[in-house]
């Protein structure tokens, strides 16, 4: 049976191999934990600043948001950075039932931040419901 090789094991074993990052071999994980409890409804539109990363992160495939029960089932929420507000996360309702909901992993772990940058969410469909707690884990390398 034929072996076939990372892009891990390329770069370690081939002809020019180069240096790895510390992204990709050896490197810290990192993660940002945090909440955002509405004191009011917030309206559809409106931004959720998460947390600021800094230049070179990798957002990992682990990183989710976590919503207490009560939120309007037609609500969206959508995750991304200044350059592309649903880089993370297309619009996705998650209900009004306790749900957690995992980042776009065809996404995490291939973009890294050029700059530091604010990782947003955003709301849509309906208004984030006053009261009610969403936490994040934002799982994340540096190079």
């Amino acid at each position: 049976m034929a072996n076939y090789q990372s892009n891990i094991m390329t770069k370690q074993t081939g002809s020019n191999a180069g240096k790895l990052l510390p992204s990709e071999f050896g490197g810290r994980v990192r993660v940002v934990h945090g909440s955002i409890v509405p004191d009011s409804a917030y309206a559809s539109g409106s931004v959720l600043e998460l947390a600021r990363l800094p230049k070179g992160a990798r957002i990992l495939p682990s990183s989710q948001l976590h919503f207490e029960a009560g939120q309007s089932a037609s609500m969206t929420i959508s995750v991304g950075d200044s350059g592309d507000n649903d880089r993370y996360l297309a619009a996705k309702a998650p209900g009004a039932s306790a749900v957690s909901v995992a980042l776009n992993a065809n996404v995490l772990g291939n973009y890294t931040l050029p700059e530091e940058d604010v990782i947003i969410a955003t709301v849509g469909g309906a208004a984030l419901t006053a009261n009610k707690k969403i936490f994040f884990d934002l799982y994340f390398v540096v190079d």
